[in-house]
This record gives C-alpha cells, structure tokens and sequence, in this order.
C-alpha cells in the first residue's frame, strides 16, 4: 500500500510476518511495545518496517 502523501510503502500483517521472519504474536509484542510504526484501517493493521529492522531479524553466525 503507497502512502501518496509520504511517498512510503506500507506492509500488510501478513507481509511484515514474512519479511521480519516472525509470527503473528511477535508482530503485535512489537506493535505494542512501540518498536514498529503501524496504522490501523478498519480492522487491518499496516506496518512500515525500516531496513534495519529487517536486519535486527536475521541471527548473527
């Protein structure tokens, strides 16, 4: 979903699962504890993730 006003690309719950390599319930600790930036439509949740976010995600070898 692209934010005209931001120029921004928004992730679906389902996309932001994927992409972070988290479930359902991770998504929302995050979401509730303020570390990821999230609006609410309707009953849908959208979550724009930073790249570092993404990167926090990935365990280090």
């Amino acid at each position: 979903m692209k934010d005209h006003q931001e120029n921004t690309t928004w992730l679906t719950s389902k996309e932001a699962q994927k992409l972070l390599k988290i479930s359902g319930c991770e998504l929302m600790h995050l979401r509730v504890s303020g570390k990821l930036t999230f609006k609410k439509q309707g009953n849908a949740y959208y979550y724009l993730v930073q790249q570092n976010q993404v990167d926090q995600t990935k365990p280090i070898k």
